[in-house]
């Protein structure tokens, strides 16, 4: 069990610079000791360490007021407040994986808080969290503060309520129903968007309807265009093949061209090859010559940089020669000005020296008069801290002798106090003895209502019992049964939903079909006989040959006569169904024909075709005209002669060849039999969801019957803990009787006891009076031995030395004031020379410099001179070579040009033979191109005559008519066609079809949503009566044990749990039933602890913090309130300031707290009589 091991304070309110360590173990401690003595602040600790913020919930203006101040100002080191709690977790309640786990806080003076855990600083979130997890968070209920627990009775009903819903946790069914309210309006939005959106998408299913046809209309002109469009084309295939033939000529006569003109070409590039080797020859010859040229350039060019260089330095230097001339004659009479300053300031520097010497010796002679006279004032000085410090000394013995005085009036007045005290303790404990009398009286009585009670009880967990087996084997059976509907539910639903697929893809390909077989529900109104493909039939072998012919027919709809014909119609027309065919069997034409003998024929296809007889005309008008063969050619060659024929295969080929049909979809009879398995299908889902209804209900009753398993099993174990309770109280009311007799004896020693203490303290208390007067005298004494003559004739000394010094000081200051003038003169002189001294020696050197470099540069000059003059014999020697290369030059310019103009001309020719190559070049391939053109038409028109059974000796016909008036209804229909109509038509059909189920699906969503809210509402208000009545119970029950009078709650509006709140009726033995809010001072709080003990069954805190909350109750009343939280401090930990000896009594561990010098000190007492000896004393 979680519980308070060990606390350490460090400088908190009360408990100084020093660590205090508290020991806890489980169960009822008691901490007691003097007012003002800092029991209190030990739980103001532990409430610190665990994360309060709030000061006043510790007694203190803020924080900061929280730290030691006593010891303060003689406190070395940062001055700083710390608490830890050390739990014990052994049981891992607090998930830490730790057996002890210490929560400590920090804080120092400017109020900065700091936390750890296990020595780890954490943040004060996850201490507060961990505190919440383990269910030891502080509040108003295992945390109450001295002199607040009347608050808890003074709650309004609604804060009572508010009390019970935190500790149960029911914010958490309001977190749930707030995130299914959230999702409710997420569905209904979805909802209502999915009804708009099926709006729109069956506005557009008409629309695409129209569209459809226009298509499929298209299509078949498509058709008959192409087939007379490959008519027309075998007429334009002999045009083809003949300027095939003429093109192909003419590329052999452009291929010899071209290979004549290229061996031309050839040559002329030998030719330009030849040419270019000689040039190349040339080339190495000139570049010999322009190397040399190159050679006597790069020379020239650096005599003529030499030659600038050396008339550069020359007409520097002179200029520089000339400005130094100038400028030397100047420096020189600067330097004579400056030597003769040098010589005056020199003289000046003298006469203030002198001067300063002399003030300095007139100044050293004030000096040693002034040092005299200091001397005689420190001698002065010693003497008066002499006299000073034997005043201390006297001071200081008064001081002890008052401090003895002080202590002895306290203890004094203390032996009075725990005289009074004593007394107080007599008639106390006499008032007990009486109590314990009349409580054996009351305990007799409570002995035979406990026998009653416990007979009820056990009768209530017998019949609790049956109950609950009742419900758990109705339970059971609930639960079986659901298991095997719900088999049945997902064999039916895999079964259902694979058919149900195969219907949506039939639906959406044979949407007419689908709105036709719907009319079978009025067969009977309309006079329908069936659909087409419902009333025949055929073998495997004939399905594509039978279907081929009757496509246009097979979804006709057969009805009896020309008024069932009218009828349906106007039906159709209503209810704007498809267009679809009717025929009427009435009037069926007679059909009949030859059959052609010819080989390759098997007969009429009407004979292998299946119907009952009353359809034989049916039959007979669909097929009965229509020639059976085995092969194509066989059928082309029928239908020339005027016969309609059809191919095994499926292809259908109409009198004189006009059309072919060839069918590739033999399936449409399969999907028309799904369809009409949809009521079927329908059915089954109808039933599924019958069974679900049921499932639902019956895990709905199984829920309600587990509620109340689990109703009856809290009543059970209430019953069960009430015979416990109730044997646990029978037999302390025995232990309690001998109890009383005990106790009878303890008082009359105790009274003995305190009287033998009233002795002691009245000897005690002469020896102190008598001890204080002699103390008096001795201060008297002391004083009157002091005098103080001596200290003012030092005084008197001391007045006449200042004066004295101040004087010399006086006469002293004009003189340092000259000395300071003429010394400040003097520094300024001695700067003047020393600037001159500088400004002389930088002229010297100024004036030699310029001496060497005139020097220096006069050389410069001369060797510049010489320099110059050979640079320009050079120049001239090179430029005489220059001329004799550019004279030679000539011949190789006109060379060069006759090679350039032969390479120009046979280039010219090389360029014209390629452009007539490369002009034959492309007229051969355009002539490619348009023979490729011709043969790509040749081999389409053939492939399309080979598609509908022709080849190149097909007679053909003027078919350019047909062609026109077939492209102009195409046209027609292709302003307005919609290319992807059917695909869109099928697509948006089946997703109409998927947003109703969708639809349906979240309507479902949102019934299970709202069911959902209404469950989590129940939940919530059964946990909250559930915790209700356990409250209410342990009110009961406490209060009788406590005053043997009633208590209870009440809700205000049982159908308004929420929104209301529940009263606290109190009624004591012999008095009306009153409100907890409007009874006496000491009746709140008898009201208050039981209401906190109560909740404490609810939802039990692993340790409470009690401060002195039975200071208001009376001594029986206390005794019981003691007897309480024994018992449940067998389950919680209980630390608890008190100053009852009942609560001690039964304390399992007692600590005493005592003030010394303003700081607490805390001791141990494991043997009570130990702290009864320290009360008494």
């Amino acid at each position: 069990m979680v519980h308070v091991k060990k606390v350490e304070i460090f400088g908190f309110k009360s408990f100084g610079f020093k660590n205090t360590i508290v020991d806890f173990e489980p169960g009822l401690i008691s901490i007691s000791g003097p007012n003002g003595s800092g029991k209190s602040n030990i739980l103001d600790a532990i409430t610190f360490a665990l994360g309060e913020n709030r000061a006043k919930i510790m007694r203190a203006p803020n924080l900061r007021g929280l730290m030691h101040d006593v010891e303060g100002s003689t406190r070395r080191g940062p001055k700083m407040t710390r608490t830890s709690v050390h739990f014990d977790n052994l049981d891992r309640k607090i998930p830490v994986d730790s057996d002890i786990v210490t929560i400590t806080r920090e804080m120092n003076d400017k109020g900065d808080n700091i936390y750890f855990l296990n020595k780890k600083k954490v943040l004060r979130s996850k201490i507060l969290d961990l505190m919440e997890i383990a269910n030891a968070g502080l509040n108003q209920i295992n945390n109450v503060q001295q002199g607040t627990v009347t608050r808890i009775s003074e709650m309004t009903s609604d804060e009572k309520r508010v009390v019970i819903e935190d500790l149960i946790g029911l914010s958490a069914f309001d977190e749930k129903k707030k995130e299914a309210e959230k999702q409710l309006t997420d569905a209904d939005h979805k909802l209502e968007i999915a009804m708009a959106k099926m709006g729109e998408v069956k506005k557009r299913i008409d629309e695409l309807e129209e569209e459809r046809n226009k298509k499929l209309r298209y299509d078949l002109l498509e058709r008959e265009l192409n087939r007379y469009r490959a008519i027309s084309a075998a007429s334009n295939l002999k045009i083809i093949q003949s300027e095939k033939s003429s093109k192909d000529k003419t590329l052999n006569s452009l291929t010899s061209e071209i290979k004549h003109l290229e061996e031309e070409r050839t040559i002329i590039r030998k030719e330009i090859s030849e040419i270019r080797k000689q040039k190349t020859e040339f080339m190495d010859e000139v570049n010999a010559f322009n190397k040399s040229k190159s050679s006597i350039e790069t020379k020239l060019s650096y005599e003529r940089r030499k030659f600038d260089e050396s008339d550069s330095s020359f007409k520097t230097s002179t200029n520089r020669l000339i400005e130094i001339d100038k400028n030397l004659p100047d420096h020189k009479v600067n330097l004579n000005d400056l030597q003769i300053q040098k010589s005056f300031s020199e003289s000046q520097l003298i006469y203030f020296k002198d001067e300063i010497r002399k003030l300095r010796e007139t100044e050293k002679s004030f000096d040693d008069k002034t040092n005299n006279l200091r001397a005689q004032k420190t001698e002065a000085l010693q003497k008066q801290s002499q006299v000073i410090t034997q005043k201390r000394d006297v001071d200081q013995k008064i001081q002890r002798l008052t401090d003895k005085i002080t202590a002895t009036k306290l203890a004094v007045g203390e032996f009075d106090s725990h005289s009074t005290n004593g007394n107080e303790k007599l008639l106390s404990n006499q008032e007990k003895f009486n109590a314990l009398v009349q409580s054996l009286e009351t305990l007799e009585r409570q002995k035979i209502k406990l026998d009653r009670i416990i007979q009820n009880h056990k009768h209530s967990v017998s019949e609790i019992n049956l109950r609950i087996k009742k419900f758990t084997d109705e339970k059971i059976k609930s639960e079986s049964d659901i298991h095997e509907l719900s088999e049945l539910i997902d064999a039916s639903s895999k079964g259902a939903n694979k058919y149900e697929t195969k219907i949506k893809f039939a639906k959406g390909i044979m949407h007419e079909d689908y709105s036709i077989s719907k009319l079978k529900h009025s067969m009977q109104d309309f006079g329908i006989e069936g659909l087409v493909y419902e009333i025949l039939s055929w073998e495997k072998k004939y399905e594509r040959a039978s279907l081929a012919v009757c496509s246009d027919w097979i979804k006709a709809v057969v009805v009896k006569d020309f008024e069932s014909l009218i009828s349906l119609a106007e039906f159709v027309t209503d209810k704007k169904l498809p267009k679809l065919k009717i025929i009427p069997l009435e009037a069926i034409p007679e059909v009949k024909i030859e059959l052609p003998k010819q080989n390759g024929v098997l007969g009429i296809l009407s004979d292998y075709v299946k119907c009952e007889k009353s359809f034989l005309p049916l039959k007979n008008f669909l097929f009965g005209n229509v020639v059976l063969v085995e092969s194509r050619n066989t059928a082309i060659q029928l239908s020339k002669s005027g016969f309609k024929t059809i191919t095994i295969s499926g292809e259908y080929f109409e009198a004189k060849a006009a059309s072919v049909v060839i069918d590739n979809n033999s399936k449409i009879s399969k999907l028309t039999k799904i369809i009409n398995m949809s009521d079927s299908v329908e059915g089954l889902q109808q039933l599924i969801s019958a069974l679900r209804q049921t499932v639902l209900k019956k895990k709905n009753r199984a829920k309600k019957l587990d509620l109340l398993v689990k109703n009856y099993e809290k009543r059970l174990s209430l019953s069960e803990l009430g015979i416990t309770t109730t044997t646990n109280s029978l037999s302390e009311l025995k232990s309690r009787i001998s109890q009383i007799i005990q106790n009878k004896k303890s008082f009359e020693s105790r009274i003995n006891q305190l009287q033998r203490t009233q002795e002691r303290i009245s000897r005690e208390l002469i020896n102190r009076k008598s001890h204080l007067e002699s103390l008096e005298s001795q201060i008297k004494l002391v004083r009157d031995n002091y005098a103080e003559p001596q200290m003012d004739r030092i005084a008197n000394e001391l007045t006449l030395v200042n004066e004295q010094i101040v004087e010399q000081d006086k006469k002293l200051t004009p003189i340092q004031n000259d000395l300071k003038q003429k010394q400040s003169h003097l520094a300024e002189l001695m700067a003047h020379d020393t600037k001159i001294t500088g400004e002389r020696k930088n002229l010297q050197h100024t004036c030699s410099s310029m001496n060497q470099e005139k020097y220096h540069l006069e050389v410069d000059v001369r060797r510049a001179t010489k320099d110059k003059e050979m640079s320009e014999s050079e120049l001239v020697k090179l430029r005489d070579e220059e001329q004799k290369l550019i004279s030679t030059s000539g011949t190789s310019v006109e060379r060069m040009t006759e090679f350039d103009n032969s390479l120009e001309s046979l280039n010219s020719k090389e360029r014209d033979s390629t452009k007539e190559i490369s002009s034959r070049e492309r007229n051969t391939d355009t002539l490619n191109r348009d023979l490729t053109e011709l043969r790509q038409k040749e081999s389409k028109i053939t492939s399309l005559l080979a598609t509908f059974g022709f080849d190149i000796s097909i007679d053909v016909f003027d078919v350019e008519s047909t062609i026109s008036s077939l492209e102009s209804e195409q046209n027609r229909i292709k302003n307005s066609l919609n290319a992807g109509a059917p695909t869109q038509y099928v697509e948006i059909s089946y997703g109409y079809k998927s947003s109703s189920s969708k639809k349906n699906m979240l309507e479902r969503e949102r019934n299970t949503i709202v069911a959902f809210i209404e469950s989590v509402e129940k939940d919530k208000k059964q946990t909250f009566l559930d915790a209700f009545d356990i409250v209410d119970t342990q009110v009961k029950d406490a209060f009788s044990k406590m005053t043997g009078g009633s208590a209870w709650l009440e809700l205000e509006n049982e159908d308004d749990i929420f929104n209301s709140g529940l009263n606290y009726l109190i009624q004591f033995p012999g008095k009306p039933k009153r409100e907890s809010t409007s009874i006496s001072g000491g009746e709140k709080t008898l009201a208050a602890t039981v209401f906190v003990l109560a909740l404490q069954k609810l939802n039990p805190s692993p340790f409470y913090l009690f401060d002195e909350i039975d200071a208001a109750l009376d001594a029986p009343n206390t005794e019981k309130l003691a007897n309480i939280i024994k018992e449940r401090s067998e389950g919680s930990q209980f630390i608890m300031v008190s100053l009852k000896d009942s609560v001690v009594e039964k304390a399992r561990l007692i600590y005493g707290v005592f003030p010394k010098h303003g700081v607490s000190h805390v001791v141990k007492y494991k043997d009570k009589r130990l702290l009864e000896s320290m009360s008494n004393q």
